[in-house]
C-alpha cells in the first residue's frame, strides 16, 4: 500500500436521489477535482461510474491516478428509511431480543426530555416479521444454548409465508464464534 501522501488520490462518491457526485483529492497538494452526474435509480453503479470517468477526466495526466482510498455515501438510503419506501424487510435475532427494535432506546439530541418528545420513526422490520433464532453464544464464543435447528425453521415459516425483500440477520454474539 502506498504511503498516504505520497502523489495519490482519495475518491469520494455520494449517489443521491437526482444526482451522483464525485470529488478527487490529491493528497500531496490538495487539489480537488469534482464532477455531479445524473443518479441511475435502476442501477447505481452506472451514475458512479459515469461520475468517475468525469472526474478523471478533469485532470491533467489521468494514467498517474492512483486511489489510496475510495468513500462512498449515499443519501438514497437514508430518504428510504425517512419516507418509509424502503424494502419489506424481515429480521432474524437471538432469542429474547425480538422487541430490540420496538424498544429504540438511544441517546438523541435535544436535552432531558429529548428522548420523551422525540417521535420515533416505524422500524424498518415490523415485529411481525421478526423470528427469534433458538440458541446463544457467549462474548468468549462459549455456546451457552445450542441453536435448536427444528424449532427455528418452525418460527422462519411464517417469515418466508410473508415474502419479504431482505432479510436481516443480526445475531448477538455471533462475531465469536459461527457456529449458530
Amino acid at each position: 500500500m502506498p504511503d498516504e501522501t505520497s502523489g495519490v488520490y482519495r475518491l469520494g462518491v455520494d449517489v443521491g436521489g437526482t444526482f451522483t457526485d464525485c470529488l478527487l483529492l490529491e493528497q500531496e497538494t490538495g487539489r480537488t477535482w469534482r464532477a455531479k452526474t445524473p443518479s441511475t435509480p435502476a442501477d447505481q453503479s452506472v451514475g458512479v461510474l459515469k461520475g468517475v470517468d468525469e472526474v478523471l477526466d478533469k485532470i491533467p495526466d489521468r494514467a498517474t491516478v492512483e486511489l489510496y482510498a475510495v468513500n462512498h455515501g449515499t443519501t438514497v438510503g437514508t430518504n428510504a428509511i425517512l419516507e418509509q419506501k424502503g424494502a419489506k424487510v424481515a429480521l432474524i435475532t437471538t432469542e429474547g431480543y425480538q422487541q430490540v427494535l420496538q424498544t429504540r432506546r438511544s441517546n438523541i439530541p435535544g436535552g432531558l426530555a429529548g428522548w420523551i418528545l422525540w417521535k420515533k420513526p416505524e422500524p424498518l422490520a415490523p415485529l411481525e416479521l421478526t423470528v427469534q433464532a433458538p440458541g446463544r453464544i457467549a462474548t468468549d464464543g462459549k455456546e451457552l444454548r445450542p441453536f435448536d435447528e427444528a424449532e427455528f425453521l418452525a418460527r422462519l415459516k411464517p417469515i418466508i409465508d410473508a415474502k419479504p425483500d431482505s432479510i436481516t440477520v443480526s445475531l448477538l454474539n455471533s462475531f465469536a464464534n459461527p457456529v449458530q
